[in-house]
């Protein structure tokens, strides 16, 4: 039952840059690009499914993610009952809560999205790929692994608002928010931006959306990062959301962060890789690809600015040091050097002006 976990796990402590979303699929899954929906959500845009055979998640990973989300809040109420406690059920936010969980867990487990391919299909295609095609703007494979902690931190802050929190009185000391405080601030903007990853989740395959229509999921990313703005906001807005205790802190802000700014900067790349895909000149892509830069450096100045959170500038440095790390190894030999350079540059220095930022903030 705990084999998602342990996949999860296994990538933080691997330092390979293997993505969290794949590691949670079967091996043997990875190379079917499957979509039960595909054929009723198929859009214009050049997609084509290679499917033989409808195929959703696999049905083992759905009944653990059913279980982890279930299992944990139906013992805390069988645990009260038996003490003689009065019953206390679920609100509604706490619900959502997990049904948002679930419906994350459970699409990224459906094999069949373009970032589920096999190395060798992946290798084909950046060898197929020209100086109209080859994406400018994408991420070493080392960054990925940033999908663990958020994986495995959105699990226990799940865990954290419905079991933890069943029965947590919101009315306590306001300079001390409760569980209950911060779980009916957060739910709202972190569930309507899981949705939205859900979504993307549909949307990102080659069976639903070709190249033409990539700025779907696109879109889809940056909905989901405003979601997750949303929440965080709503937490750092909260009454002694600025200095939460040490464990909710490490429960619930990390884990929204993370995906906060990851998602910020993934957005970014899903757009950057839907120019390269419909054929977008190289002097287009350049431009995109240094606005894309200068534009995660300015949502990192703007989250801190409004909220006091400086992990969310942690993140974005993170990205951009990876697509700089990256030096859109595709394009090489394919675009001018010295384009590839200038990019690199920009991105470069990005980075390294948040990072700066981020040692200032701790020299304070």
């Amino acid at each position: 039952m705990f084999r998602g976990l342990v996949l999860v796990l296994g990538v933080i402590l691997s330092g390979k840059g293997v993505a969290c979303r794949r590691a949670l699929l079967p091996r043997k899954a990875e190379a079917r690009p499957i979509s039960t929906l595909a054929p009723a959500l198929r859009v214009r845009g050049g997609g084509k499914s290679t499917e033989s055979r409808p195929e959703g998640p696999p049905p083992k990973i759905v009944a653990k993610v059913l279980g982890f989300a279930v299992l944990p809040t139906l013992s805390k109420v069988a645990y009260d009952a038996a003490r003689g406690d009065a019953l206390t059920l679920p609100e509604g936010w706490q619900v959502a809560i997990a049904v948002a969980w679930s419906a994350n867990m459970i699409s990224v487990a459906a094999p069949g999205r373009y970032d589920g391919q096999s190395s060798a299909e992946r290798a084909k295609e950046a060898k197929e790929a020209t100086a109209l095609t080859a994406n400018l703007f994408a991420p070493s494979g080392w960054a990925f692994a940033i999908w663990g902690p958020i994986f495995m931190g959105e699990f226990f802050m799940m865990l954290a608002l419905t079991a933890g929190a069943l029965g947590s009185s919101a009315a306590a000391d306001a300079s001390a928010p409760t569980l209950a405080h911060v779980g009916r601030a957060v739910a709202p903007g972190w569930c309507a931006g899981t949705a939205a990853q859900v979504l993307w989740c549909g949307a990102f395959r080659p069976s639903v959306c070709g190249p033409k229509m990539l700025w779907i999921p696109a879109a889809l990313l940056a909905a989901t990062a405003a979601g997750l703005g949303t929440a965080h906001r709503a937490l750092r807005s909260l009454p002694g959301g600025r200095a939460l205790p040490p464990l909710t802190d490490a429960l619930v802000r990390w884990p929204i962060v993370l995906h906060f700014g990851w998602i910020t900067s993934a957005s970014l790349v899903n757009w950057n890789n839907w120019l390269a895909r419909r054929g977008t000149a190289v002097s287009i892509k350049a431009f995109a690809a240094c606005a894309s830069a200068v534009l995660a450096l300015g949502a990192a100045a703007f989250v801190y600015a409004t909220t006091g959170d400086a992990l969310f500038a942690f993140v974005v440095c993170w990205a951009l040091s990876a697509v700089a790390s990256d030096g859109a190894k595709d394009a090489r030999g394919k675009v001018g050097a010295g384009t590839l350079s200038r990019v690199r540059s920009v991105v470069a220095t990005c980075a390294a002006v948040a990072f700066a930022g981020l040692l200032a903030e701790i020299g304070e």
